[in-house]
């Protein structure tokens, strides 16, 4: 059965699969391509109506080969006889070609049937061109269209009605010889250019999923020469080439007699027409702000990134950036419009050395910012200062309270030591908690005493001193003078050391003579003459003379001593 030429003359953009094909089959036409498509497509060019390049799935990025002088016409184009005028620059429409390559490859295989002049190709693309009238740029931007080719040719010496075995990068193929004993096939995946009225507009991405391409095969690295600076290949020039999907980076036939009689096999791993350019991505520059600059510690710092194109652009840079405190990443941010913030409020006291690198997308280059140096400045604070009671007596305790704030805009909860003063006497140091400090003392004499609180400062705040508070000490109210007869008591000892208390003196005769049997000392001092306070212990009274040396939980700084007969006395602990 022969299966004629097929002629699509009405094929539509949206049809995703064309075959236009001259085929003479035997057994029919089997397919197994193993392309895995392509990955991405950038935006249209500004110079033309085409996409400014295709990506492939191993991150592979070709941008439009258009390019005629270096290398010298490094994209076929002039070879092609595509270009009005081959000594101009190319543009649109005026010396643009027909059609032009993202990727290319082909591969030929000589000796067909046993005759030298005999050859069959395999032509591999992704390509733009025109559909219309005259399938050329005069057909104008709306009929641009890209579209992937997979072709196999073999114009004579295979045997009429033999089924053959093309194997390619992309997988294999079984086709059939026509009666004259040729394959003519031809497999066109996208928006495939066809004459007639200029189609409806191309959705480029729908060459993404062809099984014609993918990945974009290149020279292989590991065989001398290296293809020229930017390029994939060099379409004069054959090489082995890397990057097919089945390990099969050859052009294979295999059939009856397909190299002559007996020869069933031809095979080569050269291929010519390798076209394919390296998209250079717009450079770009990324600029830096810090607001506010200098700022205090634990200040929040409002960090603004802004990349632009270097070139003016209709395209803005997307994607992310990373904000550097020398080579440490503080964060990242998602460039919206072109620009990214971030707000930290981490940066500790010093300088820093501020950058922002932008990593680029597919259609940028990355870049980064000159350094902004941020200058980040200690914590002013306030520190108060209370006393309580005030007014006191004598010997009373008395309880200093130190509170240390950050001064707004600064945050955050002051840490360090607090030194308490008596005018210029310290009176004691106490570490902050949370905040804050106490001390308590029971030496301050009758009198009025400046007291004030200083804060010592920390890596993160500044040091302060509080307003002096006036904290006035009244002396002890004098016993009354005993009455006639009375008994007075007499405190000769008063000592505590910790939770340890000793107390000695002594009693006077009673007015029949005798010693009150027994004291009690209490803990606190002589009002309206009698002893307040809790009672610490009752002692006995032996010749007049009392003593107690012992433990007590009550951990007061005087004691009041009240005899049996009467008598009172109080005096101040020594605190040792």
């Amino acid at each position: 059965m022969e299966i004629r030429r097929m002629k699509a003359v009405a094929l539509k953009w949206w049809i995703s699969l064309a075959v236009i094909a001259c085929i003479g089959l035997a057994s029919g036409v089997a397919f197994a391509q193993n392309g895995q498509g392509l990955a991405a497509v950038g935006a249209i060019s500004p110079a033309n109506p085409f996409p400014r390049w295709y990506t492939d799935r191993s991150g592979l990025q070709l941008g439009q080969c258009l390019d005629t002088a270096n290398p010298p016409d490094g994209c076929a184009l002039i070879a092609a006889g595509g270009l009005p005028n081959p000594a101009a620059p190319v543009s649109f429409p005026g010396n643009f070609p027909g059609e032009f390559f993202y990727w290319r490859s082909t591969a030929d295989i000589a000796g067909i049937g046993g005759n030298a002049a005999n050859r069959a190709r395999i032509v591999l693309s992704t390509q733009g061109g025109f559909g219309g009238p005259t399938l050329t740029p005069s057909d104008g931007a709306a009929a641009a269209g890209v579209f992937a080719r997979s072709r196999i040719r073999v114009p004579a010496g295979l045997t009429p009605g033999a089924t053959y075995t093309f194997t390619g990068p992309f997988g294999v193929r079984t086709l059939a010889a026509d009666a004259a004993g040729t394959v003519n096939f031809t497999v066109d995946q996208g928006c495939i250019p066809t004459p007639g009225a200029v189609p409806p507009p191309c959705n480029f991405a729908a060459v993404l999923a062809t099984t014609n391409v993918g990945p974009f095969l290149t020279w292989d690295p590991a065989v001398a020469p290296a293809p020229p600076a930017g390029f994939i290949g060099n379409p004069a020039v054959a090489h082995a080439v890397i990057g097919s999907p089945v390990a099969s980076n050859f052009f294979r036939i295999e059939g009856a007699d397909v190299g002559g009689p007996g020869v069933n096999l031809l095979e080569t791993n050269q291929f010519l027409n390798v076209i394919g350019k390296l998209y250079v991505r717009p450079a770009t520059t990324t600029s830096l702000t810090s607001t506010p600059n200098p700022s205090i510690v634990g200040q929040a710092v409002t960090l603004t990134a802004t990349v632009t194109p270097a070139v003016a652009d209709a395209l803005v840079p997307g994607g992310t950036v990373a904000f550097r405190d020398g080579a440490t990443v503080i964060g990242t941010a998602t460039l919206v419009n072109g620009r990214a913030t971030l707000v930290t409020s981490a940066l500790a006291v010093g300088t820093h050395s501020l950058t922002v690198a932008y990593s680029g997308d597919l259609e940028f280059s990355a870049s980064t910012s000159a350094t902004v140096t941020q200058t980040v400045n200690l914590a002013s604070t306030t520190t108060s200062l209370t006393s309580t009671p005030n007014p006191s007596a004598v010997g009373q305790a008395v309880t200093l309270r130190a509170t240390v704030s950050p001064v707004a805009p600064a945050t955050g909860v002051p840490t360090g030591s607090v030194t308490f003063r008596d005018g210029a006497t310290s009176l004691g140091v106490v570490a902050l908690v949370n905040g804050s400090a106490s001390l308590t003392i029971s030496t301050l004499a009758a009198g009025s005493h400046s007291l004030t609180a200083a804060y010592g400062g920390s890596p993160t705040f500044l040091a302060s001193t509080s307003a002096a508070v006036t904290q006035t000490v009244n002396a002890a109210a004098p016993a009354p003078p005993p009455a006639a007869g009375a008994e007075t008591v007499t405190i000769g000892r008063a000592e505590r050391a910790g939770n340890q208390l000793r107390v000695e003196g002594t009693t006077s005769r009673l007015a029949n003579g005798t010693f009150a049997a027994s004291v009690e000392i209490h803990d606190g001092t002589i009002v309206g003459g009698a002893c307040t306070g809790a009672l610490i212990t009752t002692t006995p009274v032996s010749g007049g003379s009392w003593a107690f040396r012992g433990t007590t939980t009550i951990l007061g700084t005087s004691v009041c001593v009240k005899s049996a007969g009467g008598g009172v006395a109080s005096r101040a602990l020594q605190l040792k």
